[in-house]
């Protein structure tokens, strides 16, 4: 069955044709494109849908049409509709829809003694006259969570604050009751689950929760690459975890998510809680994490996906490193940026520029709509220049009879 929006079509299992068109495409042994040649995708596919989920979602909040929004949230949530990386278009509806007064939050809140917005307090009244949405409850109480995180001075949530301030406290207390009243009119819904994992963030108790509630939504949505990803950032020491932690729960988690993922589930576990914090490498098969990230790209040949461990590889680059890192951490970081030459020469067939444009982009982090001209021209240079270097590696690694692959 094939799910249709706004003239964008997604088939419920996308894998096995592109899995096929790519060993083909091996087989005619076609010589790669020089990083010159490949030709870029300003707007791919998978951006546009991005973007217009986002708008739409803006326009309807700005219309006051809040019923449909909300029966559109709900059929998104209910198809389980994301990108290929895993980002919930159901979330992205919800971004565009409170994005207008989460920005005026922001810019209005500049002290923990700064009263509620005025744009909070009237999505709170939304909320009120829509009772029977719970997809109009999951906006408000979106935009909530997002304003007690400006009280602590983070646009996107990095890690748990040491001393929350009350301002915070009250913020998610207030999201925390609204999810609970809508939560059982959808039981199943994914969205739901993914927000109750965001509301950890102000519970004395929640590094013993964290489990239990990834898991849920893991349940829920187990197709969705995304959620695994969360999973792995809110095990880390910052937030609820800890290093031996998320290694105990990345090989349990792989092993119940096998049948679905293979090889793949244990790559998108780690994948943002190794980017974010590099000491968690300690604790990584870096051998499996190398042959997950090729288990993707082989699976679905999707070039977003191409490109997102291409930006991810470049990432690990030594001149990213931080100052401070234990020579461990340093050789699983070298490790995966050496798999770049090998992901650009036999995957990379188009440059999207803004898959590099995002891939910092902290996991479930609201969405603030497309990317200016300025940003996509300068995630395109990023891009080039790190695909030749790339391609100068792999001439050198030819020359050496070396290489790493992925």
């Amino acid at each position: 069955m094939e799910f249709t929006m706004f003239g964008i079509a997604r088939g419920a299992r996308y894998g096995k044709d592109r899995k096929q068109s790519r060993q083909e495409g091996r087989q005619a042994d076609v010589p790669p494109l020089a990083p010159p040649d490949l030709p870029v995708r300003s707007e791919s596919r998978h951006d546009r849908c991005r973007n217009a989920y986002f708008a739409k979602g803006l326009h309807l909040s700005r219309q006051d049409r809040w019923d449909m929004l909300g029966r559109l949230i709900a059929e998104t949530d209910r198809n389980r509709v994301a990108t290929p990386s895993g980002t919930a278009l159901a979330a992205v509806l919800a971004d565009g829809a409170r994005s207008d007064a989460v920005r005026h939050a922001r810019s209005a809140i500049t002290s923990p003694d700064t009263p509620v917005p005025e744009g909070i307090c009237a999505l709170t009244e939304v909320a009120e006259e829509h009772p029977g949405s719970w997809a109009v409850s999951l906006v408000v109480a979106r935009a909530q969570i997002d304003s007690a995180w400006a009280y602590e001075g983070q646009v996107d949530p990095y890690y748990l604050p040491f001393a929350p301030s009350s301002a915070f406290l009250d913020g998610f207390a207030s999201a925390s009751a609204l999810v609970d009243r809508v939560g059982q009119l959808a039981p199943e819904s994914a969205e739901i689950a993914a927000t109750r994992c965001d509301l950890l963030a102000a519970l004395p108790d929640a590094s013993d929760l964290v489990g239990t509630c990834h898991e849920t939504a893991i349940s829920l949505d187990p197709h969705n690459p995304g959620r695994l990803r969360a999973y792995g950032v809110h095990l880390l020491p910052r937030w609820f975890g800890s290093y031996e932690r998320l290694a105990e729960a990345g090989e349990i988690l792989s092993e119940e998510l096998r049948d679905i993922w293979g090889d793949r589930a244990y790559a998108w576990f780690w994948f943002d809680a190794l980017r974010l914090d590099p000491e968690a490498g300690t604790e990584l098969d870096v051998d499996r994490f190398v042959a997950g990230l090729g288990a993707i790209l082989d699976e679905t040949g999707d070039p977003h996906l191409t490109n997102l461990v291409a930006a991810y590889a470049d990432g690990m680059k030594p001149a990213m490193d931080p100052e401070v890192i234990t020579p461990e951490a340093r050789k699983v970081r070298s490790r995966i940026h050496a798999t770049l030459p090998d992901v650009a020469e036999r995957h990379l067939t188009e440059l999207h520029p803004q898959v590099w444009a995002r891939v910092g982009a902290v996991p479930g982090a609201m969405l603030t709509g497309p990317l200016s001209p300025g940003r996509i021209a300068a995630a395109t240079v990023q891009a080039r220049t790190a695909l030749e270097a790339a391609a100068a590696a792999r001439q050198l690694d030819r020359e050496a009879g070396t290489g790493q692959r992925a």
